[in-house]
């Protein structure tokens, strides 16, 4: 499928001070133009891409979800720095359900068992990054049989609910709510019950990973997402511009046929693309004592820098299903740091409002990874046996690197260089929606 673009790969990106000078080409500069503007609108759908084909063949190495298009891969445990894998941000929560679909060839069938009480979710990410669910919160825990159509359309069976999505490219993540490991062979019992029927995809073969941030590949990969996806109200003078630069949906890319500022423009724009997101960044919509979050990252609309930038950072759940209020700084807005301690305290009845269970993780700042501890702890929130409370009913978690003086019953171990923390709310209540909910500051506590 990526022949051509895999061997043009091995080219090198234009470097910064090639980059620098595009602007003296009126060429090269149109080019940059526009494929910064393809290179951001698309970052899900390539970074998707790239995903499906990295985890439907063997790649080389430790590859915990591997199964063809339109079958499960369940992760063998709950997720540790060894075996996290590509996921950024990763829970260690839930154990993780993974599948590629394919409903370009009929509806993909699932027919899923009764959860009974165990919260579960299953998310269907489209192309654009937009999830779209089924789980505990839509049908109580009863088991359900569902029917995924894509815009290609087809026969949904009797006794199937119609899930119509707006791409036939999808991925399916799964996550099973397990307590602990020895609670972790009931909730693989439970995601192994999930049948799938549909279309089988080609069996896993061996394969190099796709890298399609490191070469003109984003451009291939991207004209074949747009030539697949259905035109989208509103965007038709935005694609017919791609189609100019060549990697629109009327086009067929070539990398080899392009002018040589059209290829230093398009190079600059996938070296220079990340650097663009990362200067923007993440921007919240509500900041409390130091927590921040925003309730459009699960449907940006039109704000393409948003959808990237969510897509970069490991994708999120629709709020109704989970909210990730995430800290960077303490309570003197100082970053926070591995050689120092912290605490958090909830009052008394001040818990995370849920309706299924809330959780502290915390990740290295640079990589969105969890890192290795002696403890093997990386989360502690609503569900960890031998919690200590206070004899006033408040409860404080402390974050540090090494054991706390307090013991370690309400010990979260954090990484030893710069990281942040994620609070994670599954099915959150309308105050923890609304604002009216604060979660208490990170404090910092002196040596």
């Amino acid at each position: 499928m990526f022949a051509l673009a895999m061997a043009l790969a091995a080219a090198a990106l234009p470097d910064e001070a090639q980059c620098r000078a595009v602007t003296l080409q009126p060429e090269a500069a149109w080019a940059y133009g526009v494929g910064l503007q393809g290179f951001i609108y698309g970052y899900p759908m390539v970074d998707l891409l790239k995903q499906q084909h990295n985890e439907t063949h063997r790649t080389g190495g430790s590859q915990p979800a591997l199964a063809p298009v339109n079958a499960i891969a369940i992760y063998p445990h709950l997720l540790t720095p060894e075996t996290q894998g590509q996921l950024r941000a990763a829970n260690a929560d839930t154990l993780y359900l993974n599948a590629w679909l394919d409903l370009s060839r009929g509806p993909v069938l699932f027919d899923v068992p009764a959860f009974g009480t165990r919260y579960y979710t299953l998310a269907f990410m489209d192309l654009y990054g937009k999830p779209h669910h089924v789980g505990t919160r839509t049908n109580g825990g009863a088991a359900a049989r569902y029917a995924l159509v894509g815009p290609s359309g087809g026969t949904v069976p009797q006794g199937y609910l119609p899930l119509v999505l707006p791409t036939d490219t999808v991925w399916m993540l799964g996550r099973v709510l397990a307590r602990d490991d020895a609670d972790l062979p009931a909730a693989r019992r439970l995601s192994e019950a999930i049948k799938v029927t549909g279309p089988a995809g080609a069996p896993v073969t061996d394969a190099a990973p796709l890298r399609p941030f490191d070469s003109l590949l984003y451009f291939t990969m991207l004209n074949q997402a747009l030539r697949q996806v259905p035109a989208r109200p509103g965007e038709a003078a935005l694609m017919a511009t791609f189609d100019q630069a060549g990697f629109g949906p009327g086009r067929q890319f070539d990398p080899a046929s392009l002018k040589p500022g059209e290829a230093l423009g398009l190079g600059c724009a996938v070296r220079l693309g990340p650097q663009v997101l990362a200067q923007r960044g993440f921007r919240p919509a509500r900041v409390q004592n130091g927590w921040m979050w925003s309730g459009a990252m699960a449907d940006p609309g039109n704000d393409f820098l948003l959808r990237a930038e969510v897509a970069r950072g490991g994708y999120v759940n629709a709020p109704e299903e989970s909210i990730y209020p995430a800290a960077i700084t303490d309570n003197r807005g100082e970053p926070l740091r591995g050689d120092r301690r912290y605490r958090i305290r909830f009052g008394k009845g001040s818990l995370p409002p849920v309706d299924a269970f809330w959780s502290l993780t915390a990740y290295d700042r640079a990589t969105s990874q969890l890192v290795a501890n002696p403890l093997k702890r990386y989360n502690i929130g609503d569900r960890p046996r031998g919690l200590r409370y206070g004899k006033d009913g408040s409860l404080t978690l402390y974050l540090s690197t090494a054991r706390p003086p307090e013991g370690a019953s309400n010990w979260l171990p954090v990484p030893a260089s710069s990281y942040h923390v994620v609070m994670r709310l599954y099915l959150p209540r309308a105050a923890a929606l609304d604002g009216s909910y604060v979660l208490p500051p990170i404090e910092r506590i002196d040596p």
